[in-house]
Formats: structure tokens, C-alpha cells, sequence
């Protein structure tokens, strides 16, 4: 019970400035969902499987970055370096691929008012005024620097002088946080599907690449931190009650950017390879049947994941 009271139901803290940034687009996504449900099922109370299973992940998605930002997860990372890495990885690895994977754009862009979507539409799309803005989002697009920028993200924000800055700043504290969450989405767009947009790294066999160098360049970081011959974060060394070695602490961190990091990099190639192969098939079959109509061959309708 002491466990539970101390680690568990302490140290909760609201920041006012995340939940503004989680709060809105929260909002509107739930308001563009129940007007999606009104257009499509025709007031039946009843979602597909595929909009409710999407809407799960995009709420599995906010709410690790609630957990990560808000529990005492953020209040033991600034006790312990490992409960900090704990936290990042959770921000940047786990909860970007679920809010990617949930698709929430046009859900969102539904939940604001009729005029507001027309006026955004004219101007961001259409309005030659904007073609700067959209040169720019063209360019964080781009597969490459979404790639360079999540790497980049992970590698900065480690470097002990920076880190050992964001512990004494705040500002910038959630500053690194906001980063971590936009560079691993703009990573994770390309390494899974999030209609409507287009993907930009096809066919999905393709994604193996960008997936192995991310996994590999996390596990140098892991290696660097973990076989160092000395602590490198000073502000780690001298918290009062704090029992647990400097040299301990970062290992530990280590072993958690090694081993947590890699889980949903290989999950994505899995499901990656998965997609490409189970098309190739479909592929096949249908030439084959294509090449039978042609000879006058007969055969019985194809049964699910059999021939």
C-alpha cells in the first residue's frame, strides 16, 4: 500500500500548457467523430470496427502522452535518469505511431465548424498566397528529413550539457517534449499507413530502411550511455536520498532506449513486410485466374487465405 501511495497515486501534476495542446485537438476529434457517425450510419449508435478501432488507438496514443507528461512518471524524472528516458521514449517512440496509425486528420478537420473548414480548405490548399506554407509542409514531408529530424531530436536532447539544461528550464523542457511528439510523427507517417495521406515510402517493403537505421542509431545512442566509463549528467549526481549510483542510473537508461525503443520499429517492419507479401499474393492469384480465363480452365471461388 505504501508502494502504491507513494509511486503510483503521488506526484500527479497538471500542466496547463499540455493540456491546451492535447486538449483541442482531443475536442475535435471527439466532436468530428460523433458528426461522422451522424453522416454515415445514418443515426445508428453503432461504429464500424475499423472507425471504433481507430478511435481507440488515437485515445491509446493521448494517453500515454498524459501518462508520460503527467503522472509520476514526470515527477521521478527528475530523480532519476532512467524514469527521464522512460518518459521520452514513451513520447516519441510509442505514443506517435498510435495517433499516426489512427488517422485523425480529416476526423479533426470534421469537428470544426462548417465555415472554418471552408475558410482552411480555401486558403492552405487552394489560395496562391499560401503556396510558401505549403512549399514548407511539402518539405517536412519529405520522408528523409522526417528520418533526419527524429534522429536528430534523440541525439540533441541527449547531449548531457542540453539535458542538464532542461532539467533547471521548464520552458524548455517542454520544449524537447513538443519536439520528441512532432518529429516522431513526422517520422511515423512514412513507416505506416494514415489515409488520407498519401504515402510517401511505397512499396511498403521499403520502410525496412528507414525502420533499421532508426533502430540502429538508437542502439549506438543506448551503447554510449551504457558503456560509458562515467556518469554524464551532472545534475543527476547530487539529488539528496537519492541511493541509486550516477554510473547505475544512466545503464539502466540504456538498457530502456535499447530494448523499448527497438519493440515498435519491429512491430512496424513485421507488419510492413506482412502488408507487401499478402499483395504480392493477391497479386499472383489474380494473373493466375486472368491466364486461366484466357485458356478456358474453370476453377472454384477462392476461400479466404487459401486457393
Amino acid at each position: 500500500m505504501v508502494f502504491v501511495q507513494k509511486y503510483l497515486l503521488a506526484h500527479w501534476s497538471v500542466d496547463p500548457l499540455f493540456v491546451v495542446m492535447t486538449g483541442i485537438p482531443v475536442y475535435l476529434y471527439f466532436a468530428g467523430y460523433r458528426k461522422l457517425e451522424r453522416t454515415i450510419a445514418r443515426g445508428s449508435k453503432r461504429p464500424s470496427k475499423a472507425r471504433k478501432g481507430r478511435a481507440y488507438l488515437f485515445g491509446g496514443g493521448i494517453a500515454i502522452l498524459v501518462i508520460a507528461v503527467m503522472s509520476p512518471i514526470d515527477y521521478w524524472s527528475d530523480q532519476y535518469f532512467w524514469v527521464h528516458m522512460l518518459q521520452h521514449v514513451m513520447i516519441m517512440v510509442y505514443a506517435p505511431p498510435l495517433i499516426v496509425m489512427s488517422a485523425p486528420w480529416l476526423v479533426i478537420y470534421r469537428g470544426l465548424p462548417v465555415q472554418w473548414r471552408r475558410s482552411l480548405g480555401r486558403t492552405f490548399l487552394i489560395s496562391p498566397r499560401t503556396s510558401v506554407l505549403r512549399a514548407i509542409g511539402n518539405f517536412f514531408m519529405h520522408p528523409l528529413v522526417g528520418f533526419l529530424l527524429f534522429n536528430f531530436a534523440m541525439y540533441a536532447w541527449h547531449f548531457p550539457a542540453l539535458l542538464d539544461l532542461t532539467e533547471k528550464n521548464r520552458l524548455l523542457h517542454n520544449f524537447a517534449h513538443f519536439t520528441f511528439v512532432a518529429a516522431g510523427m513526422l517520422l511515423w507517417i512514412h513507416l505506416v499507413d494514415s489515409p488520407p495521406i498519401k504515402p510517401r515510402i511505397t512499396p511498403e517493403i521499403k520502410r525496412i530502411v528507414p525502420i533499421f537505421f532508426t533502430t540502429v542509431s538508437s542502439w549506438i545512442l543506448a551503447m554510449i550511455l551504457g558503456f560509458a566509463s562515467t556518469p554524464f549528467y551532472s545534475v543527476y549526481q547530487h539529488i539528496p536520498g537519492k541511493l541509486m549510483s550516477g554510473m547505475a542510473d544512466q545503464e539502466i537508461a540504456a538498457s530502456i532506449l535499447w530494448v523499448l525503443c527497438m519493440e515498435p520499429f519491429t512491430y512496424a517492419a513485421i507488419a510492413n513486410i506482412k502488408k507487401f507479401m499478402d499483395r504480392e499474393e493477391d497479386y499472383d492469384y489474380h494473373l493466375t485466374l486472368l491466364t486461366e480465363q484466357e485458356k478456358g480452365i474453370r476453377r472454384r471461388k477462392r476461400i479466404p487465405g487459401l486457393y
